[in-house]
């Protein structure tokens, strides 16, 4: 099946009819992987404080930015061109500058921030934790259109493999530096990839160029939609699916208006306990075999591998 738009599933009779709702995200991870979550519960206001928030610290001097470098943790910033997400195809490092939060422990975050940061930790917790609620509604859309059974769990089977404490799940702000492709060397802004964990909630702003390789062959773009949440299957859920639900390669592409525009976005990374195991889960539409079951990789195993790859730690 050819899918040439990104499908948008409205999450506002999630409560009074949730199969409707999970059909509908059913049917978009298992051929694109990805949908636009519209009527969801993180407020709008809060959204733009934490873009906001992005701004003022990535306008800050690059030696201040700089004393708070990316860690093994994943937590910290990540300079231009530090991350590098296809090498294969790619000449020097993506053209973004990135901080990255782990979860906050009873309001307190994982680990020194910037005094504009540690301002408002109490605002950066509950944005996160929204975040993670409204993961926690998607991955319940999940096991109900999996029909996974009441014994093996039922709805809540994917929610339990996650928490908010004590996880590897991740608040990222983004910049895309105004700037042109001439300058930059290199049509791509953000190598292709697939993020690593069960799902990405993905916010936009003003300005596009995130591309998603659909059909595995052809790039679609993904449109701001006003209000509207990306969201996308990680590597981790198309292994706990059994390659039911798509882990799809993204990409940030150059366009026009960045020559003159920044770009701002802003990920949530969901990721399971680092204890779970990814084995198929119970369901009748899923395929039980293990490729092998005497090497069973855990969620944390995948991660740790994930990102070792894709960073250039600075001791």
């Amino acid at each position: 099946m050819v899918v040439e738009a990104i499908p948008i599933v409205d999450f506002a009779d999630f409560k009074s009819n949730p199969k409707k709702v999970a059909q509908g995200v059913f049917d978009a991870c298992k051929s694109i992987g990805f949908f636009y979550m519209i009527n969801h519960d993180v407020p709008q206001q809060d959204i733009d404080k934490a873009f906001a928030l992005s701004k003022q610290f990535f306008d800050l001097p690059r030696e201040e930015k700089e004393k708070f470098l990316i860690d093994e943790e994943n937590h910290g910033y990540s300079t231009l061109y530090s991350e590098t997400l296809d090498p294969e195809h790619q000449r020097q490092g993506d053209h973004k500058e990135g901080f990255n939060f782990r979860s906050f422990e009873d309001g307190k975050p994982f680990a020194k921030l910037p005094q504009l940061f540690d301002q408002e930790t109490k605002f950066l917790d509950s944005f996160s934790r929204n975040c993670h609620a409204t993961a926690l509604q998607i991955l319940e859309a999940f096991a109900i259109a999996l029909e996974i059974p009441e014994e093996k769990g039922g709805k809540e089977f994917f929610k339990k493999g996650h928490s908010y404490e004590n996880s590897a799940e991740i608040l990222r702000f983004l910049k895309y530096p105004r700037g042109g492709e001439t300058d930059y060397k290199e049509p791509v802004r953000a190598g292709a990839h697939s993020d690593y964990g069960s799902i990405t909630l993905l916010f936009q702003k003003d300005v596009p160029g995130l591309e998603v390789q659909a059909s595995r062959t052809e790039w679609i773009s993904a449109p701001l939609i006003p209000g509207a949440i990306i969201v996308n299957v990680g590597d981790q859920m198309e292994m706990w699916t059994n390659g039911l639900f798509k882990s799809t390669k993204h990409r940030v592409t150059f366009l026009p208006e960045h020559n003159h525009l920044d770009r701002y976005s802003m990920p949530y990374f969901v990721h399971p306990k680092d204890d779970v195991p990814l084995v198929p889960a119970p369901s009748k539409f899923i395929d039980q075999t293990i490729a092998n079951p005497e090497r069973v990789i855990t969620a944390g195993e995948h991660l740790r591998s994930r990102l070792d790859s894709t960073y250039d730690y600075k001791k």
